[in-house]
């Protein structure tokens, strides 16, 4: 189903949804989404807050600790160098 991240939104909200279903019980397949892309992809998808498709993703990011949704989370490059450039360290 990877590659059908790549679908139109009207066609992907299926794709999501049925990772959805699947993803809950099955730590091998949650495993290989993050390892194939697929977390990365749908934390890009610019769903309308309250449609489907962004009430799926939201499940999805639950299946996984806070931090690994964050770290492919489109901007956490820019976060992590925002705390940097905020980081004093002490001698």
């Amino acid at each position: 189903l990877e590659p059908l991240l790549e679908a139109p939104p009207n066609i992907l909200k299926y794709v999501v949804q049925q990772f959805a279903k699947v993803l809950p019980n099955d730590l091998a397949a949650r495993r290989a989404f993050v390892q194939s892309g697929g977390l990365q992809k749908i934390q890009e998808v610019n769903a309308e807050v309250g449609s489907k498709l962004h009430d799926y993703v939201q499940e999805i990011n639950t299946y996984y600790p806070p931090e690994i949704v964050q770290y492919y989370s489109p901007n956490y490059a820019d976060t992590l160098l925002k705390k940097m450039d905020e980081f004093n360290p002490t001698s």
